[in-house]
């Protein structure tokens, strides 16, 4: 593959296929992504921050890739939306079509088609830009807006498409697990529970008719059990009428990668988790430890779903624990997590979903000594695992997530003086997860559901 971008790959020479013409087809998705009716999600600011920048540079000051790597142009957030931004002027304004040097715009060639197409996956997508901008620029909505007219032209991550909504959509999750292979699994968690805690939790699955249907990340049962057991615990101690579900009655997977990079996917997705849910017939779906669930759940499907369409309320699973534990229906005690503690806040969960208080009461109650990561809450830093860069890692691109991203949240962690990170996205995890390695730091992660679980007094 010629050399068009830096020295990582997101994309391969069989996804790419730069041997045939694609300038015209992405000419024309794009025309399609300017169109109100055809583009319900983020149609009004993705056009909006379009046609307006002021390259004051805010931004830049905000961004971690940027920060991180020394400032290089390539990784600048609007040297990246300009990418778009330059297409945009040359072929969808007047003044571009008639005077393109002096308003900035641009041709599109194959080689600049291929340079984009790498450098919208250096960004996370985590609008921390978005939050500084003096004039509300989302750069980030570009990012994502770019991707789809990428997909619509059949170019896609694997770890996304084939590897991810395809393969939910087709087995009921992204990790492929069989319904029998899924209940031999929480049957095993059941005898880890008894074996490491002493006493029994029944984990309930597919029970019809259940106040609540808990959807964990399906990658948790096979990465991070301990958040899933912790869970379990935390249902069980509320003494609530709860269940988990198998492939054998739908969807049993959290994750919407189509979030970061296809309205087609995530409706395809998201109506499956609906479906799901309203067969089970519950009257809450729990989501799991998983940022981009929740916003894909609890907001997105909003606007795509009506609410007569579905049948039941969306909530984080941090929500409950806060809530139960402030009523006091589980009681939990500090002194079982005595190793100081920090906490990450998630992007999709924190800036975009606004769960600031709800982890920090929960952490508060359960651990002796907790302290903040600074920055935090709306200006947290991302770890460098969002929009679906925690699952991808050929190219050197494990390297480039450690010596970007990864590189100010070791940073963070060192500066914070715990020893435990409380995290409560799977994405997360898995990036804190390399960077503890990559990093050799003296520290580990743990999910939210898991450190209650540890305080549990039963």
């Amino acid at each position: 593959m010629r050399k068009v971008f830096d020295d990582y790959r997101v994309l391969s020479d069989e996804t790419l296929r730069p041997e045939e013409p694609r300038v015209e087809k992405f000419l024309q998705a794009m025309k399609k992504s300017l169109q109100q009716r055809d583009n319900w999600t983020f149609w009004l600011p993705y056009t909006l921050s379009l046609d307006t920048c002021m390259k004051c540079g805010t931004c830049a000051e905000v961004c971690p890739v940027y920060l991180a790597s020394g400032r290089k142009e390539i990784y600048h957030p609007v040297y990246r939306a300009d990418m778009l931004r330059k297409i945009y002027k040359r072929y969808f304004t007047l003044p571009g079509r008639l005077f393109p040097k002096l308003v900035g715009a641009e041709d599109l060639t194959e080689e600049k088609l291929d340079a984009m197409a790498e450098n919208i996956y250096r960004c996370t997508i985590c609008r921390r830009c978005a939050y500084v901008c003096p004039v509300a620029i989302d750069n980030g909505v570009i990012a994502r807006e770019a991707r789809k007219i990428f997909d619509a032209i059949d170019i896609a991550p694997d770890e996304l498409k084939k590897n991810g909504t395809q393969k939910q959509l087709k087995l009921g999750n992204a990790t492929g697990t069989p319904a029998n292979a899924f209940l031999d699994m929480i049957e095993f968690l059941e005898e880890e529970i008894e074996d490491t805690k002493g006493y029994k939790v029944k984990i309930p699955v597919d029970k019809v008719g259940a106040e609540y249907l808990l959807m964990h990340n399906a990658g948790d049962y096979l990465a991070f059990a301990e958040t899933v057991m912790g869970a379990a615990e935390v249902m069980d101690a509320a003494g609530v009428d709860w269940t988990l579900n198998s492939p054998a009655t739908g969807v049993n997977d959290a994750v919407n990668y189509g979030v970061f990079f296809s309205d087609v996917e995530f409706t395809a997705v998201v109506k499956a988790h609906v479906e799901t849910a309203k067969k089970l017939g519950v009257k809450t779906l729990v989501v799991g430890e998983c940022g981009h669930a929740f916003e894909a759940l609890k907001y997105l499907m909003q606007r795509l779903i009506p609410p007569e369409e579905r049948p039941f309320e969306v909530k984080s699973i941090l929500e409950l624990e806060d809530e139960w534990i402030r009523e006091g229906r589980i009681k939990v005690d500090p002194e079982k997590n005595p190793e100081p503690v920090t906490y990450h806040d998630s992007c999709k969960l924190g800036r975009l979903g606004g769960l600031y208080e709800e982890p920090r009461r929960i952490l508060k109650a359960c651990c002796k000594d907790f302290r903040e990561l600074e920055p935090n809450r709306e200006m947290s830093i991302c770890c460098g695992g969002g929009s679906g860069f925690a699952i991808m890692e050929k190219g050197d691109f494990l390297k480039f997530r450690m010596e970007t991203y990864g590189k100010l949240k070791a940073e963070q962690i060192k500066a914070s003086g715990a020893s435990i990170v409380a995290l409560a996205c799977s994405n997360c995890k898995g990036q804190f997860r390399e960077i503890i390695n990559y990093y050799k730091l003296p520290v580990r992660f743990a999910g939210i559901s898991e450190l209650i679980a540890n305080a549990l007094v039963r």
